[in-house]
């Protein structure tokens, strides 16, 4: 009798906890609440971003690319992560009653409010808030919802708040020249250590080359396949990092008046003009020569001015070296 009544009651709870289970899963909380995810991300046309203090990103597909703020084009990398991220992202786990309030305040405090759009249609919204305290989670609601989640990406150890970041500069592509080689119409080299020594290559069309010296005289013992790959090394050229947040106008004024290292300008199919300026940067991390001595100007990068002045990034010398040739280069026989 004993055994019958514990039988009764083992049998009593294990209805009970599947009732509970059952009801919390697919009753009290619907999937529409649980639904962070957008499979389709091939059809995704715009994202949108803004955290509590105003930072916001837009993101827009273009033509093959994704642009930035309508102003820039948009790290694929982070592209990628972002797109592959809001595919697959899933609900973990529940919220703890005993974290439940504190969950909420902070979402409600510090999060990234992500707009998820298909064409014109806004497909999706949702607030990307803080890790867990393991940092295998991260908290989640989506729009008009009172019920957060910590979601995961399946297969992957961390969280997912770092993929839905919202500093522009981050964003950014470094790409200081991206150029097909047809859409290059021409490009000037003139270098202080030998400015008589400056060249203009220009790109006709069909392999056909010119090269003007700095007085504009046309010059005619070239190699063409010289000139080939010269013009050919300038589709993806990129800086290291963009740094004009660090310059104040008075600064960035004390840089430009200096006689920079190099100017390089190209000038594509459509007239418009792109010039860098590249000037020589302190020593900062105290760089010593073979004498012992701390070297004055940084070895390994320079500063670049771009955009009328305006902007100024970080420049590795082994990427620019093979772009700051003299007329002397297009002399000889076969490409370096």
């Amino acid at each position: 009798m004993k055994n019958k009544l514990v039988l009764i009651i083992l049998l009593i709870f294990v209805i009970v906890a599947a009732i509970v289970y059952f009801t919390r899963d697919n009753g009290t909380v619907k999937k529409e609440l649980s639904d962070f995810a957008v499979k389709d991300t091939a059809s995704v046309t715009k994202i949108f971003m803004v955290d509590k203090k105003n930072n916001q990103v837009l993101l827009t597909r273009e033509n093959g690319y994704w642009k930035l703020n309508n102003k820039y084009i948009a790290r694929p990398d982070a592209i990628g992560l972002l797109l592959e991220t809001i595919a697959s992202v899933e609900v973990k786990n529940y919220v703890s009653k005993k974290a439940f309030d504190n969950v909420i305040k902070r979402l409600a405090t510090k999060s990234v409010k992500v707009e998820i759009y298909k064409g014109e249609t806004l497909a999706k919204v949702y607030y990307v808030g803080e890790s867990t305290s393991d940092q295998a989670g991260t908290y989640m609601i989506l729009d008009k919802s009172s019920m957060p989640f910590i979601t995961h990406k399946s297969g992957f150890v961390g969280y997912l708040s770092t993929r839905y970041f919202v500093d522009e500069s981050l964003w950014r592509d470094n790409s200081i020249f991206l150029y097909s080689f047809k859409n290059i119409a021409s490009i000037s080299v003139n270098l202080q250590v030998a400015p008589d020594k400056a060249f203009t290559v220009y790109n006709d069309g069909d392999n056909v080359f010119r090269i003007q010296d700095i007085n504009k005289k046309e010059i005619s013992a070239f190699n063409p396949l010289v000139v080939k790959e010269f013009i050919g090394s300038f589709k993806k050229v990129r800086c290291e990092s963009y740094v004009s947040n660090f310059f104040s106008q008075s600064r960035l004024d004390s840089l430009i008046r200096v006689k920079p290292l190099a100017v390089i300008s190209i000038t594509d199919r459509n007239g418009e003009v792109n010039t860098l300026k590249l000037y020589t940067r302190p020593n900062f991390s105290r760089s010593v020569g073979e004498d012992g001595k701390t070297i004055p100007n940084d070895p390994n990068a320079m500063y670049g001015v771009l955009k009328g002045d305006k902007q100024v990034v970080v420049c590795q010398y082994f990427v620019f070296d093979p772009l700051m040739k003299e007329i002397s280069y297009f002399f000889q026989k076969s490409p370096s």
